[in-house]
């Protein structure tokens, strides 16, 4: 354990390294803390700032014109006249 923190490892890392369960090195940690003989990491704080939820919009409205040729024209948001007229244009 002493070298796993001494090189920065995760216990995951260092068990792969090692050939060893980390289930293993889990329990070991957990036995030493127990006996005061591992130190227990001080708690670490987090400010957090109070934010302001403003509300879901509403999904845009999607306009599907199907050509007779085949060609569907599929527009989300804006007015129905600009999508037919912009449909109307198409070869």
């Amino acid at each position: 354990l002493r070298r796993c923190t001494e090189r920065g490892q995760s216990l995951s890392a260092y068990a792969a390294e090692q050939d060893l369960k980390v289930s293993s090195l889990y329990e070991a940690k957990a036995q030493l803390r127990r006996r005061g003989l591992w130190p227990v990491p001080a708690p670490q704080f987090v400010r957090v700032q109070p934010v302001l939820v403003a509300e879901a919009l509403p999904p845009p409205t999607v306009f599907r014109v199907s050509l007779p040729n085949g060609v569907v024209v599929e527009a989300a948001g804006g007015e129905l006249s600009a999508v037919l007229s912009a449909a109307a244009q198409l070869p």
